[in-house]
């Protein structure tokens, strides 16, 4: 299920300061750094099934995608990494979509850039 607003387009939100994603609320949204000065975290809820999320920069400032806890985030090879560990990525143009396909991990697709985990 994606996020639709009125007219049935996804949802676009821009931040320009660290954002905690709400699962419900957020699930099916892209976010972008669109207007960001500085490095900017998305904190990504627990990670249910289900859930899914793009990020996009539109900034040339750093943009990190940071799991809850001890979960974890794999990056395009499927393999996942450290617990805790955070994706990042700083060019304008870099996007990637992060999905829970199964109870405490995240997976990505669709990658576009120079994305990687710290």
């Amino acid at each position: 299920m994606s996020t639709m607003n009125g007219r049935g387009l996804r949802t676009v939100s821009a931040k320009t300061a660290s954002y905690t994603i709400v699962a419900n609320t957020d699930n099916g949204k892209t976010f972008t750094n669109e207007g960001a000065s500085g490095a900017i975290t998305f904190t990504l809820p627990a990670a249910t099934v289900g859930q899914w999320y793009r990020f996009v920069a539109k900034a040339a400032q750093e943009l990190r995608i940071d799991p809850n806890g001890t979960e974890t985030i794999a990056l395009d090879t499927g393999v996942q990494q450290a617990a805790g560990a955070y994706l990042t990525f700083n060019a304008i143009g870099e996007r990637i979509t992060v999905e829970c396909v199964k109870a405490g991990e995240w997976d990505t697709c669709d990658p576009v850039g120079t994305i990687t985990a710290v």
